[in-house]
């Protein structure tokens, strides 16, 4: 299966590739630098190694981060288990500030070889003590962060899809992104409706300046009914751990309609040429 992380939404492609590792963020494409007081939010799919270690992150199994001169454990702040979601989502903070212009690696606790194999650590060769790490940062030398994100407008429904493919089923609702922040942003979205009797709560990342809500072929955090009606809550967390409410009240909104994929598919069926014989 493609790889398909649980902050979506993402690109539809023809085949799926399934994730092994926890997925960590922030990644090296999200931040080259990270805060002294950084969040970290890792996600494990429906077969990733370590699925089941993720769950006593900051509880039996410490997280924490490493240098020459410094050890720093990982806080356990919220943990998702999302029963409409493929993946478990863990986010956590550094229990006090890391040391400027220093580089950490990210370790846990758990032994090897199964402590390496989380993150994508392994031996450089054979018989070697030397570990390649798949996660490392450096901590910024300037002043920590303590501006909250700005949303400068009420995040609002751009694009409602039901659509079918080799692989599964897109149904998804993408919302708009108005948010200014100088740092990456983590958003946690809390999703209701009448059909759950828990609220259904998901971190996503913005991907095209967008916040997707659903099923993405592959993965998804939240299974829509036939136009359901929902409602969402935004907080935008930034890499500081700063925090803003996109709205005091929940937005609503309803989920894609099957019948119109349906009508869609009729109607380009119809417009098809018969062959000539």
């Amino acid at each position: 299966m493609l790889l398909l992380l649980s902050t979506g939404p993402w690109p539809v492609y023809a085949e799926c590739v399934e994730q092994r590792d926890i997925a960590v963020w922030p990644d090296e494409y999200a931040a080259a630098t990270i805060q002294p007081r950084q969040l970290f939010l890792f996600s494990a799919g429906s077969r990733t190694n370590g699925r089941l270690a993720i769950l006593d992150f900051g509880r039996q199994t410490q997280v924490y981060l490493w240098s020459k001169h410094d050890s720093v454990p990982l806080l356990l702040l919220d943990q998702t288990v999302n029963p409409l979601s493929s993946d478990l989502q863990v986010l956590m903070q550094p229990v006090r500030p890391l040391l400027p212009d220093t580089v950490y690696h990210l370790r846990t606790s758990l032994p090897p070889p199964a402590g390496y194999s989380l993150f994508r650590m392994q031996r450089a060769r054979a018989g070697s003590n030397q570990l390649i790490i798949a996660h490392r940062w450096r901590v910024s030398s300037a002043l920590s962060d303590t501006q909250a994100p700005r949303w400068t407008a009420t995040p609002a429904v751009l694009h409602k899809e039901y659509s079918s493919n080799s692989e599964g089923i897109n149904n998804f609702v993408q919302f708009s992104y108005p948010m200014l922040d100088a740092s990456p942003v983590l958003v946690r979205a809390t999703i209701r409706s009448a059909r759950q009797a828990q609220p259904v709560v998901s971190y996503l990342t913005p991907w095209q300046n967008q916040l997707g809500i659903g099923w993405f072929t592959c993965g998804g955090n939240f299974a829509f009914g036939p136009s359901e009606d929902c409602t969402v809550t935004f907080e935008a967390l930034d890499a500081a751990g700063n925090r803003s409410l996109a709205t005091g009240r929940p937005i609503s909104f309803r989920g894609p309609r099957p019948e119109q994929a349906a009508a869609k598919m009729s109607e380009r069926k119809t417009k098809i040429p018969a062959p000539r014989r």
